[in-house]
Parts: C-alpha cells; sequence; structure tokens
C-alpha cells in the first residue's frame, strides 16, 4: 500500500481579508514561497507517495500551480457546487481516488511546522491496531481561543485540557465511511465519535509550528526565512525553480 497525504486547501478565502483577493490561502507566500510548498515538503519527507487536495476558493489556481508538482503524483477534489468542511471534502476525495481501505496523513497547510529530525508520523503496526486515527497536538499557547483536548494514555479525549490539533494526523479511510460522499461534514465529528469509542490515539507534536491561518499571524510571519529551522532538505527543495509554476 502506498503512502497517501491529504492536503485540506478548499475554504472561503475570508479570514485573510485583501491578501486573498486574489490568491487562495495555501498560495500566499512566506519568504516568496507559496504556503502549500511548506506541507508539501514534509510529506516528501515523510515518504509519501501519492496525494490529493481538495480545492474551492480560486481553486483553480492551486491546480494551475501544482499542475507539474514533480515529487508524487497530486490529484484535485474541486468543490465547485458548496464547500464540504474537512470530512466532506476527504470523504468525497476518497470516493474520487481512492478507497476506504486505504491511510492517509492529513496535513494543513495553514501549519508551518518545525519536526524534530527523527520525526515521522507514520504510526507502528501495533499502533495501528489500538487507534484509527491519532492527531498531532501542541500546548495551547497562552491567550489561544483554539479547542482545549486532554491526552491521557496515549488517548485523544475532548474534555478541557492544555493541548490542541495541530492539522497534522493519520486515519484510516473506513472511519469516514459513514459519510456520504458530497454532502458537508465537520471532520471534528468524527474526532469526537472516534474519542469516544476509545479509538483516537494522540501524540505531542516533537518540534515547533507556526499557524499562519489567520491574518495576522501572516503578516507578522510572511518575510520570515525558516530554513534554519528546517531539515536541510529544505534547501534543495526551495531553490529548486523549476519546482514552483511562478
Amino acid at each position: 500500500m502506498s503512502k497517501k497525504a491529504f492536503f485540506p486547501c478548499a475554504g472561503f478565502g475570508k479570514r485573510m481579508g485583501e491578501w486573498t483577493t486574489s490568491l487562495p490561502k495555501p498560495l500566499l507566500r512566506i519568504h516568496n514561497i507559496p504556503l502549500i510548498y511548506y506541507s508539501l515538503f514534509h510529506a516528501k519527507n515523510w515518504g509519501v507517495q501519492e496525494a490529493i487536495a481538495n480545492t474551492h476558493y480560486l481553486g483553480e489556481k492551486i491546480e494551475t500551480e501544482l499542475e507539474n508538482f514533480p515529487d508524487f503524483p497530486l490529484k484535485f477534489s474541486a468543490e465547485t457546487a458548496e464547500i464540504l468542511g474537512t470530512g466532506g471534502g476527504i470523504r468525497t476525495a476518497i470516493e474520487r481516488y481512492w478507497s476506504l481501505q486505504d491511510e492517509f496523513l492529513v496535513l494543513n497547510p495553514d501549519f508551518i511546522l518545525f519536526p524534530d529530525v527523527s520525526f515521522s508520523p507514520w504510526p507502528s503496526e501495533e499502533e495501528k491496531k489500538d487507534f484509527d486515527c491519532i492527531l498531532y497536538l501542541g500546548e495551547v499557547p497562552k491567550d489561544a481561543s483554539y479547542t482545549g483536548l486532554s491526552l491521557e494514555n496515549e488517548r485523544v479525549h475532548f474534555s478541557p485540557g492544555g493541548y490542541f490539533y495541530l492539522g497534522l494526523s493519520w486515519m484510516k479511510a473506513k472511519v469516514l465511511s459513514d459519510l456520504e460522499p458530497d454532502q458537508p461534514y465537520d471532520l471534528a465529528d468524527t474526532f469526537r465519535r472516534l474519542s469516544d469509542q476509545d479509538r483516537l490515539g494522540g501524540k505531542i507534536f516533537p518540534g515547533t509550528f507556526l499557524d499562519l491561518g489567520e491574518r495576522e499571524f501572516y503578516e507578522l510571519h510572511k518575510d520570515t526565512d525558516f530554513s534554519d529551522r528546517l531539515p536541510p532538505s529544505w534547501g534543495e527543495f526551495s531553490k529548486d525553480k523549476g519546482r514552483f509554476s511562478s
């Protein structure tokens, strides 16, 4: 079974104000590199062999930017009639391109991750027996409004706690089998169900991170060079001008 990844890129393009007047958020530039490439870089480092990105607002621009991405096959699941939410978007993409027997990573391009060098998000065979989904968590920053999660015995609970979901997870496609394709669903509802079933795992992300999904944080960091915080292979990846279409 090939290693797969899903990139949630469908949104309304509203939270970033004028920055997304003519560009979808995944293409906003950080140190002159579209944000989505930071997630694509990690996927490549983690051995991903095929992937899907769902799209909505200005989705054709994402497809144009990434249509010749060279590191692994990347398909697009357009949500043209209505936005489906992350749960509905993943379920619909599975129906279009994959199988309910698959498993995959989810990487939210809103986050730039700076993992420890030895980190791999893929679970062990034992963890696959224990869990249907594993969330990577960070400590809730002071004065942040994230949904607080608790972690006990490597299991995530939706009760007040000091952790939040970093937009990186591993999951089995079958956990979405009860959802109907082309219908909107909130992925958090699936997470809650798995938590109730004691099948939602959690791990503290070994490294640091930035959430750039809000305008103020994007504006603060849009000109920052993060090369020294990323693995050495980032240098070759980011300097390969043939990888970027613009």
